[in-house]
């Protein structure tokens, strides 16, 4: 890509020199690392600018016209990986441990009528469970019908009804999300995490954050499709910059900062060898 700054031009590259180290340390024993060759612009040459002349700016203005479809399918790509980045880190900082699914018994198809019952939904379940949080995604099923999934904590055997008679939680659960759909009729379904290895916070939210890309592929805008509690903060990255340091040398220290002691992890190493992603869950606390 050309851009030009006070008549010099500058063209952008993936340094070769250089890589960034970014931990996030997420709480609730969750850790990420992201290992990437940062973009650098760098001017060209100035007798190349000199030998083109104005035909830089043609260069660039054919270059921006030709790669236009290409930038806006970037961008789009871009925002659905950050959708998806901000949902698993989200479940992580919360330490949700199930997954709540609302569904519909019609063939409801209206997504914004699906997101204004679910805030409905919301605001009436923390009558019965105060500090009620979750990380929802938005999925349209084959029929067409929309239906949400919610990563929450895990629903509570019981709840004290006004009279301060324990009654059984799922009933209650069903009864409000039934009270909010009204004729569309409703049923609710919890995953719990059975055990470590099988259903961790990490693995429940990557099976969350799978949607954001799904939406992506259906052509849906992004935002649309993923909601959550207000004031979830996902804390600063820590950030390293290494030079003329090989790609094996970083994941090893990576791998003494993030991945110390008994954890389960996930590795990811782009097609180009120039981006490795790792995340790490310690083990549960009993």
């Amino acid at each position: 890509m050309l851009k030009n700054v006070a008549g010099i031009w500058f063209e952008s590259k993936p340094a070769e020199d250089e890589w960034v180290v970014r931990t996030y340390q997420l709480g609730n024993g969750h850790k990420e690392a992201v290992i990437s060759r940062p973009t650098v612009w760098q001017e060209v040459p100035p007798h190349l600018q000199q030998l083109f002349g104005d035909d830089w700016q043609q260069m660039a203005d054919r270059d921006r016209e030709e790669k236009a479809d290409e930038r806006r399918e970037a961008n789009r790509q871009r925002a659905a990986r950050r959708a998806k980045t901000r949902v698993r880190r989200s479940v992580k900082v919360l330490g949700l441990d199930a997954l709540l699914t609302l569904t519909y018994r019609e063939n409801q198809t209206d997504l914004a009528l699906c997101k204004r019952h679910m805030k409905e939904f919301v605001r009436r379940i923390r009558r019965a469970l105060p500090g009620f949080v979750y990380v929802a995604a938005f999925e349209r099923q084959k029929r067409g019908a929309w239906h949400v999934h919610m990563a929450v904590h895990a629903l509570p055997r019981q709840l004290a009804a006004a009279n301060g008679v324990k009654v059984k939680s799922f009933p209650v659960v069903l009864a409000i999300w039934r009270s909010v759909t009204g004729d569309l009729g409703g049923s609710i379904n919890q995953k719990l995490r059975k055990r470590w290895s099988q259903r961790s916070v990490g693995k429940l939210a990557a099976y969350l954050s799978k949607y954001m890309l799904k939406a992506f592929e259906d052509g849906d805008d992004w935002s649309n499709r993923y909601s959550g509690s207000a004031g979830i903060e996902i804390p600063e990255a820590v950030r390293m910059r290494f030079r003329d340091a090989q790609l094996a040398e970083l994941i090893g220290l990576v791998f003494d900062d993030v991945a110390a002691g008994p954890c389960e992890l996930m590795t990811w190493l782009s097609r180009w060898g120039d981006v490795f992603f790792l995340s790490t869950e310690g083990p549960p606390i009993s």
